[in-house]
């Protein structure tokens, strides 16, 4: 049984990939969550996105959207899904899919097997015909992506930190490739080229597969049985920690019909995912500007009220932070200065124990939620997997405790500002 603050994983080498298996008679649902990870590049990256979604709509065994939804209903309301993700220099495609347990259900049926034929099904039986995806599929879902990608355009927010990342980056770095892609690349995908990409996936991808969910004490031979995916692939490195060759800090302006300016601010850290200070970093960044009782957010949003949000987000897969805020134009001087004397304070070393403790609650009242969630878990162990991590939720918790503010000092002084990017109003811009 999963219980808080020992969570007991099992893990199997298996035929093309690790087997991750945490039985569990808490949940109702059985999860099982197929990860592909290939290296992260600009070329490609647009292509596997359509890939995953292209893969979860049909099946030579269920030819249509109708045909598969009702095989899931016939499943008592399966559900199944994809999603892709960036983390550091790896590109990932998960295929999951989530099935009541046996224990909920009046008549014996074998769920499981059924559940992981099912992904088997979409991985090696996909709606093609020779060396071609199936056309009216690859149009639905190029159309779908391109939506995705007009709406994250369309979203300020998201628009602006993606081209923060995209500069500082250089264009040709991890930290500047977007995993959901571009409407340039995804215009020139054929059924063709995505079913290289399928086969490529297929053959070179380092996959971990996830089991959370109370699972029989044969599981292990469930899945040897009915889903092979071939020898084992080298382990795809994730772990990055962006450099920049910048000698001067970038400061990029565009301008755009809008109303709120976004001003975005990223910047190095030195530390990556298995960095010692990667606990005490992520907190950092929280008592800068994590939360709503975090610094820049009482300086610059409460008492002077020179933004209308503000926000700092380190990310451990690149070893960078960004700090987001929607401003008028007219305050973008006052708040760069406001965020640069924020982050100078805590340099030189005025950091309390009552702001580390407060950091320290949010991040392990998180952590502990995790044991609810079994998409939560499989994040977390999947971060450290693809990592070489070796460190459980209990740990984690323990290393966040651990830190002091020495600690947080120390990581401050890490921290460089290495680019600024200012989203404007067209009708206020300055020259």
């Amino acid at each position: 049984m999963l219980c808080r603050g020992k969570v007991m994983t099992q893990n199997y080498d298996m035929p093309g990939y690790t087997l991750h298996v945490t039985p569990s008679d808490k949940f109702k649902d059985v999860t099982v969550s197929v990860r592909f990870k290939a290296p992260l590049d600009q070329k490609t990256a647009t292509a596997r996105t359509l890939l995953g979604f292209v893969l979860t709509t049909a099946t030579k065994t269920y030819p249509t959207v109708m045909d598969l939804s009702g095989y899931l209903d016939e499943l008592y309301g399966a559900r199944l899904g994809a999603s892709i993700a960036a983390k550091g220099a790896a590109d990932i495609i998960t295929l999951t899919s989530r099935c009541v347990n046996q224990a909920y259900l009046p008549v014996e049926d074998d769920l499981i097997t059924k559940q992981v034929q099912l992904l088997d099904d979409l991985i090696h039986n996909p709606l093609a015909d020779g060396d071609a995806f199936d056309d009216t599929i690859v149009r639905l879902k190029k159309k779908e992506i391109a939506d995705r990608i007009v709406a994250g355009m369309d979203d300020k927010m998201s628009y602006a930190n993606d081209e923060l990342l995209k500069y500082m980056g250089e264009f040709n770095t991890p930290l500047s490739v977007m995993s959901l892609g571009s409407l340039e690349d995804l215009d020139v995908i054929t059924p063709q080229s995505l079913y290289k990409t399928y086969q490529a996936m297929l053959e070179e991808d380092d996959v971990h597969v996830y089991v959370i969910g109370d699972v029989p004490d044969n599981i292990a031979e469930v899945f040897e049985k009915n889903l092979n995916l071939g020898t084992t692939k080298p382990n795809i490195p994730a772990n990055y920690t962006f450099e920049s060759t910048k000698n001067d800090v970038l400061e990029v302006f565009e301008d755009q019909d809008i109303v709120q300016t976004k001003l975005e601010l990223g910047y190095t850290t030195g530390v990556d995912f298995t960095d010692p200070d990667c606990e005490a970093m992520s907190l950092t960044a929280d008592i800068l500007g994590g939360y709503s009782q975090s610094r820049l957010f009482r300086h610059v949003r409460e008492e002077r009220s020179l933004c209308y949000y503000i926000s700092a987000g380190y990310n451990p897969f690149g070893a960078v932070m960004a700090i987001s805020s929607g401003i008028n134009q007219d305050n973008i001087d006052a708040v760069k200065d406001l965020v640069a004397e924020d982050l100078a304070d805590m340099q030189a070393g005025n950091v309390t124990e009552d702001e580390l403790a407060l950091a320290k609650m949010m991040v392990v009242c998180s952590l502990e939620s995790a044991y609810d969630s079994p998409s939560y878990m499989i994040s977390l162990q999947y971060n450290r997997d693809i990592t070489g991590k070796k460190q459980t939720i209990a740990q984690y918790i323990d290393a966040i405790n651990a830190v002091s503010v020495q600690d947080i000092v120390r990581c401050a002084n890490k921290i460089r500002l290495d680019t600024v990017y200012v989203l404007r109003g067209k009708e206020d811009a300055h020259d």
